[in-house]
């Protein structure tokens, strides 16, 4: 988890530097790897407590921090250390999506000025362009 906070952390950064497609790429595919990572972990992890007769969510998890003390400290930290990932990533997923709206509206603008015909929103449907707008785009 404190690898995928890292580049929750990384990708943050990226975002306030101006969000190139190379570092947003790389970002991902790091974040992407890391996850499957600890979708394995979390599999082990709920083996374990099913083996010792716990369930696998929150309430198995304190039941075993109940009747085994010393893991006490690992769940705080993870409980801790998730929270903070949680939290980063919908802030850094509020950021893209500002980003991708603003780079739509752009793109509609675009071609309601190049009277381009329909547009399609994000979920496919079309939308009725300018087709009325001059080709003639003037810069100045």
């Amino acid at each position: 988890m404190g690898e995928f906070l890292q580049i929750l952390q990384d990708e943050a950064k990226v975002l306030e530097e101006g969000a190139t497609e190379q570092a947003l790429t790389d970002t991902t595919q790091r974040k992407n790897a890391t996850a499957d990572t600890l979708m394995e972990v979390a599999t082990e992890r709920n083996a374990m407590l099913q083996a010792l007769g716990f369930g696998t969510d929150g309430a198995g998890l304190s039941q075993a921090v109940q009747q085994h003390p010393s893991l006490s400290a690992a769940r705080e930290a993870l409980v801790s250390i998730t929270e903070q990932a949680r939290a980063l990533n919908e802030a850094n997923g509020r950021v893209i999506e500002v980003f991708l709206e603003h780079n739509q509206r752009a793109l509609d603008t675009l071609r309601r000025l190049a009277g381009v015909g329909d547009i399609y929103d994000a979920s496919g449907r079309t939308r009725p362009g300018n087709p009325g707008a001059s080709r003639n785009i003037k810069a100045g």
